[in-house]
């Protein structure tokens, strides 16, 4: 035996000269990048890339990770990145390890036989951390995983002396966890750091009378911050001086601009855009309602419990038969049979032909242009009998359009809409763009007014050729001591009826008219609700928006139920009580304010381009920005439960096999790997069919 030591080293010291060799040329060139890509990751785990173990999870990353998904897959994660966790980073060095030994283990049945007991010490040694969890989740939570009758197996081959049998036992075993650990890893990001207000460098603020500029670092509770259009809220407070218009759908749902004037309160991520506002800070930081928000998220997402897939679980189901059936077999027929029942695979099967399906469908959906971040939420989704949406941003755009045009004073609609074109010229809010998008449809020609003295708060007043013209708010209007006709109040009941508002406009002190502003539908909306009733499944929409125009939406649309006025935390709630009621739900939302509904939901769904905690919330992310997606989505889930089903299938024949052929016919360990190799190939061959046929169409 006092060779065998430097036989080893000398062995091992030959492997991994010729690897490195093969390697150096490549490894310097992109050393450099390499160096720089996983600097700017910031949500991997930092990586000492000039390690052993630095070097092995870099060949895991850039070598082994892009075979499991297609080129959209991945392009589409490089937008929304994920974190190479711990549990990875250990999986990828035991699969190292188990590689290492299975080429001692090669060796020493060719070459020199000891080569084969230093094998077998080192994966006892690979696989005892994964033995020892094993085994604390059984005497913890009284139950066992298949995990426990993988290692058995591997460690039963061992002393039956299979030992190049057993390294390739533990290299399938890790493989399927690698797999498993890729398909289904989430690219949630850090949600709190996500939410939090981005705050500027410095702000303006009123001291005794003058407006001077301070770090926002500085600001205390019961200062006097000054805002004017174009900013964003920083803070939450109330309005001491000024009037403005405020964009603050992101954070409550609302639809339509909120007027705010003194004594109103405003809150931090909210946006205005028209007017000039003194606010007394109130709330700063992480005490603001959005920073509350994102907290309520964080504690959701730490305490939500973890869905095993299907084939996960039906593997774990099969352990205490299997160690069963293997125990009846020592007995009964010897250790031959009992090994060969411990090496039937049929758990790893279902760990392999489970996550391939679910890469086949996740590659596919990526083919469709959807991002499925967690696999587990497409197996999920099949399951999923409500769908709820978000109201503003979802189902409807922004930015809403100009639909009638009622006049009066003898004015006529061009004239009107001509007006309201002109004083908005220079503005960028969503209304503003409604009137000059309905403008250019109508073939007005828009110019700036002759004045730019604008005078901004609940509308804006331009002077034009020796014109006086005021486009805002009723209130706006009569602040003015403009008359306001029964008739137009009339019209206006009308519209709040059908969820629409006014935007009034005047020429000289006269009211000429108002254009009547309506929620604008995404195009694919009709269609997508016709699609997803005929799969039987109930719609709901959920806002944070006034009941009139939720309700309006809602019969426009002939969607089934509608929640209106219901706060970011009660959205949550709401799902909760569905969920409590037997629904299965599926949550369709973009905004701040849905953040906490996403992470309720049994299965999550954002659209790209939405705000980032939505994206970063969702488990699903519909690349095009479509609804259209989402009926290709519940065709996916629905292929990739009926291809799982077939796998699984396919997967319990050769373990059945197996077992009977031990205790009937006395089968061994050659059987077990011929029946163990058949049902590994026909269940991958099945799980991976739906992929072939997509390859098969682009030739």
């Amino acid at each position: 035996m006092i060779p065998l030591l430097p036989i080893v080293l000398a062995g091992g010291g030959i492997l991994l000269g010729n690897k490195l060799s093969r390697k150096l040329a490549s490894r310097k060139k992109n050393l450099a990048k390499t160096k720089r890509s996983l600097t700017d990751n910031k949500s991997a785990p930092a990586i000492d890339i000039h390690s052993l173990d630095g070097r092995c999870q870099q060949f895991f990353r850039e070598k082994v990770d892009p075979l499991f998904f297609s080129k959209q897959r991945d392009q589409q994660m490089q937008e929304f990145a994920g974190a190479y966790d711990k549990k990875e980073a250990e999986i990828n060095r035991s699969l190292g390890y188990a590689l290492a030994s299975s080429q001692l283990a090669l060796l020493g049945a060719l070459v020199y036989t000891p080569l084969s007991w230093v094998s077998a010490a080192g994966l006892v040694v690979t696989m005892w951390p994964m033995m020892k969890r094993s085994l604390i989740t059984m005497w913890k939570e009284k139950r066992l995983k298949y995990q426990l009758v993988g290692i058995l197996s591997v460690y039963g081959g061992l002393a039956a002396g299979y030992y190049v049998l057993s390294n390739l036992m533990a290299l399938v075993l890790f493989a399927a966890f690698k797999l498993a650990a890729r398909t289904e890893a989430s690219s949630q990001a850090n949600l709190r750091h996500t939410f939090a207000l981005q705050p500027p460098a410095d702000v303006w603020v009123q001291q005794d009378g003058v407006e001077i500029r301070i770090a926002f670092t500085d600001l205390r509770v019961g200062d006097i911050i000054v805002l004017s259009a174009g900013q964003t809220i920083p803070v939450d407070g109330r309005v001491t001086d000024g009037m403005g218009s405020i964009d603050q759908h992101i954070l409550t749902g609302e639809a339509q601009l909120v007027e705010k004037a003194v004594g109103d309160q405003v809150f931090a991520n909210t946006l205005i855009l028209t007017g000039k506002v003194y606010v007394r800070v109130e709330q700063a930081g992480n005490d603001t309602a959005a920073a509350q928000i994102g907290n309520i998220l964080s504690n959701m997402a730490s305490h939500r419990l973890e869905h095993e897939a299907r084939s996960e679980r039906l593997a774990d189901k099969l352990t205490l038969p299997l160690l069963a059936a293997s125990s009846l077999a020592l007995v009964t027929v010897g250790p031959a049979g009992a090994v060969a029942i411990m090496n039937s695979g049929v758990g790893s099967t279902l760990y392999f032909s489970g996550p391939l399906s679910m890469l086949s469908h996740l590659n596919i959906a990526s083919h469709h242009g959807i991002l499925v971040k967690d696999g587990r939420s497409l197996e999920k989704l099949h399951e999923v009998d409500t769908v709820v949406f978000d109201k503003t941003g979802t189902l409807t755009l922004e930015q809403p359009e100009v639909g009638q045009i009622h006049c009066c004073a003898g004015w006529e609609e061009h004239s009107v809409l001509a007006f309201a074109a002109l004083a908005e010229h220079r503005q960028s809010h969503p209304i503003a763009k409604a009137i000059l998008a309905a403008a250019e449809q109508h073939g007005l020609e828009t110019t700036a007014p002759d004045s730019a003295a604008y005078s901004l708060g609940f509308g804006v007043q331009v002077q034009h050729q020796g014109d006086t013209i005021q486009v805002g708010s009723q209130r706006f209007m009569q602040q003015s001591g403009m008359t306001i006709p029964e008739s137009m109040e009339e019209i206006k009941t009308l519209c709040q009826g059908s969820g629409n508002s006014l935007i009034f406009v005047g020429v000289n002190g006269e009211l000429a008219g108002a254009l009547e502003m309506q929620a604008q539908l995404r195009p694919e909306t009709v269609g997508l609700v016709n699609k997803l009733h005929q799969r039987g499944l109930k719609l709901c929409i959920l806002s944070g928006d006034h009941v009139q125009p939720t309700r309006h939406l809602a019969q426009r649309l002939g969607i089934d139920d509608f929640f209106a006025e219901v706060l970011p935390e009660g959205k949550a709630d709401m799902l909760r009580q569905l969920q409590e009621a037997g629904r299965t739900v599926c949550f369709v939302g973009d905004g701040i304010n849905d953040a906490i509904a996403l992470q309720q939901a049994d299965v999550s769904v954002s659209l790209r381009g939405a705000t980032t905690i939505a994206t970063d919330s969702a488990q699903i992310v519909l690349m095009n920005q479509s609804l259209q997606q989402l009926d290709e989505l519940f065709g996916i889930a629905h292929s990739f439960s009926k291809n799982l089903d077939q796998s699984l299938r396919i997967a319990y024949v050769p373990g059945a096999v197996l077992v009977g052929g031990v205790f009937l016919l006395h089968f061994g360990m050659p059987a077990a790997l011929l029946l163990y190799g058949g049902g590994v190939t026909a269940a991958i061959s099945k799980a991976l069919s739906p992929l072939r046929q997509i390859t098969t169409a682009k030739s």
